[in-house]
């Protein structure tokens, strides 16, 4: 064999071990929120995704990646620090933090903001305990450097007493001992999410509302809130005392390069934990810290330094391919920005570790002045498991007081006996429910567009009271609607059978396009043009409903409404953090409608279509048992 021969032979057995290595590389599964799916594989489509060996995983939500992550269905997910501690919480966990997303500014900051105590350099104030009597600046209500940190820090240290009162809500009780705590302050915001409640909190603790620029006002927009605001109120305002963070002290004060200052900062000081002072001008002495954004994943995956490494590798080429992606916003649900940049840890961190560090654990769990627990009653194993989940996601996001779930086979019995707080209820049942002494306090809300309509023809005018009625009579919302309109129209709404005729239709308003040509038929059996639906509609379907004992208190009342309230603004569709968890929606594959309908939208206290009323439902269903009941 010839020497150019043997050398080709040889090139060419080393091109196949070298394929067979690529070949047998490790694919890293990138877990994503089902919602951002899509995103995670147009980044990969990216032609300078090559070399990253990645593919995207689905998982319902990001409660949900943990658990795939939990259960080697997946390898690693984009985080944050609340993700982490539902991590750190999770049964049989073995999650570890392998890198972080920092800003560019800050990529040598170990933390993504430190919560400092801010105060006039001539105030005579030497220990936490002097801030009591004191004038103070907030970022804002519920805000974490604002409200959270100082009340979960004064409290551990015993400084300050919240109320164990349970004839007042937590929410109150926190705002009770600040209003006692400081003298005057200012802490914009919406107290509560009933505008009345939030009139009349702000009206009774006026002195948090009182160094604020419109104190009348006492919400968002305010020169005096923020972060930048509260040093503002600080220095412009009459306050002797902010919480704020420390990137904005440097910003506000010139200290920043690029930075022009609106103050002076050789007049102010940190306050430390021990009482002692720092010019700002120096290193911080924060007294809590908010972790970065991060890769988490588990021990099989980053075991041994080598494929610890080559996770990290892998991670720092697909989030480069984010950056320089033209799809943008398929990058930011990746937590990937053009701010962003991407920081490998020296070894792989546990995430109760990473949280301890920082000192947020305590942070996430402040117990919010909440008295104890709220128990939610179901009935089955899967509802358990979403009930459960849900109870996870809350509890990271802050969300007071804690849910508890109890399995029950009567929820009705359950929450009668006060074996549980309440219980969702579908319509059919309600009349059960109220035999049981029950009542329904929280509603489902399937948004101003989802709704059943009567269309017909813009020449039907006399005819219409003799005009048979095509609709669904599958679909019981679309049966009731026919049902109402014939009680409308005096005929009886239980004897009607569906047309096919179509010159008077019930349709959904979601299919309102195809009927342009058409007009509606309202309740009053008024006619108007098909872009009123909104007001003239036929909707008469109860939604499922949150059902509590009626013994219980004003207060707890107020407590499941405003937790109710609080996981629809977190988690309902358009939530702030809908891909955390999918509150409405499939629970699992051919899991639907469980606890709640997956085509709701969010909780409400109230129900403003006037069509939507319990006589009103029963009257229409047209079963023996529901006729009884009227």
């Amino acid at each position: 064999m010839g020497f150019t021969r043997i050398v080709y032979l040889a090139t060419a057995l080393l091109g196949v071990a070298a394929l067979a290595v690529q070949t047998d590389e490790q694919i890293y599964r990138m877990c994503v929120p089902e919602i951002y799916y899509k995103d995670c594989l147009d980044l990969l489509k990216d032609p300078s995704e090559a070399g990253i060996h990645m593919e995207c995983v689905a998982g319902r939500d990001r409660i949900d990646c943990l658990d795939k992550i939990n259960q080697r269905k997946a390898d690693v997910l984009a985080s944050e620090p609340e993700d982490m501690y539902v991590a750190y919480h999770t049964k049989n966990q073995d999650y570890r933090v392998v890198s972080e997303i920092r800003t560019k500014f800050d990529k040598d900051a170990d933390f993504r903001y430190e919560g400092v105590i801010l105060v006039k350099r001539n105030l005579n104030i030497k220990s936490l305990k002097e801030l009591r009597g004191k004038k103070s600046c907030h970022t804002g209500f519920g805000r974490n450097v604002g409200y959270k940190i100082p009340i979960t820090k004064l409290k551990n240290t015993q400084i300050l007493k919240v109320s164990a009162d349970p004839d007042v809500t937590a929410t109150e009780r926190e705002l009770k001992a600040l209003s006692e705590f400081f003298t005057q302050s200012c802490l914009v915001g919406t107290y509560s999410p009933h505008p009345e409640t939030d009139r009349l909190l702000k009206k009774k603790y006026s002195n948090l509302c009182a160094l604020c620029e419109k104190p009348e006002q006492c919400n968002y927009p305010d020169n005096y809130s923020g972060y930048d605001g509260a040093i503002r109120c600080l220095d412009k305002g009459k306050g002797e005392v902010a919480f704020t963070k420390v990137q904005f002290i440097k910003k506000y004060f010139g200290l920043k390069p690029g930075t022009t200052a609106e103050g002076d900062p050789s007049e102010f000081e940190y306050l430390c934990e021990d009482g002692t002072r720092r010019p700002i001008t120096g290193p911080a002495c924060s007294w809590a810290q908010r972790p970065w954004s991060g890769y988490i994943s588990n021990v099989d995956v980053v075991n041994g330094e080598q494929n610890f490494h080559d996770l990290q590798n892998r991670l720092e080429k697909f989030f480069e391919n984010g950056l320089h992606a033209t799809n943008k916003v398929a990058a930011e649900h990746m937590l990937i920005n053009e701010n962003a940049t991407y920081h490998s840890k020296p070894e792989a961190v546990e995430p109760k570790l990473y949280l301890e560090r920082a000192g947020y654990k305590d942070v996430i769990e402040r117990d919010g002045g909440a008295l104890r627990k709220m128990r939610f009653c179901v009935q089955n194993d899967i509802e358990f498991a979403k009930c459960d989940t849900m109870r996870r996601a809350a509890y990271s996001r802050d969300i007071r007081p804690e849910l508890e779930c109890i399995q029950e086979n009567d929820c009705m019995i359950a929450v009668q006996n006060d074996k549980a707080d309440f219980v969702t209820i579908h319509a059919k049942n309600y009349k059960e429910a109220r035999d049981c002494k029950l009542k329904p306090i929280v509603y489902e809300s399937y948004g101003p567009d989802n709704v059943y309509v009567a269309v017909v023809e813009p020449s039907v005018r006399k005819e219409l009271q003799n005009l048979p009625i095509n609709y669904d009579a599958q679909n019981e919302r679309a049966t009731l609607a026919a049902n109402f309109l014939n009680k409308r129209r005096n005929i009886s709404p239980c004897k009607a059978t569906a047309s096919t005729d179509k010159n008077l239709m019930i349709v959904h308003s979601s299919e309102l396009n195809k009927y342009k040509d058409k007009q509606l038929v309202c309740p009053s059996l008024e006619i108007k043009p098909i872009t009123e639906y909104r007001t003239c509609n036929l909707e008469v379907n109860l939604p499922i409903a949150v059902f509590i004992r009626e013994s219980m208190t004003p207060v707890e009342q107020e407590t499941v409404k405003h937790l109710f309230v609080s996981l629809s603004d977190k988690f309902g569709k358009a939530g702030k953090n809908e891909y955390v968890f999918t509150l409405f929606g499939p629970y699992e594959k051919d899991a639907n409608n469980i606890l709640f309908d997956d085509d709701a939208t969010a909780f409400v206290t109230e129900v403003k279509n006037l069509n939507i009323n319990e006589a009103i439902y029963n009257e229409l269903r047209c079963d023996t048992n529901a006729i009884k009941g009227l």
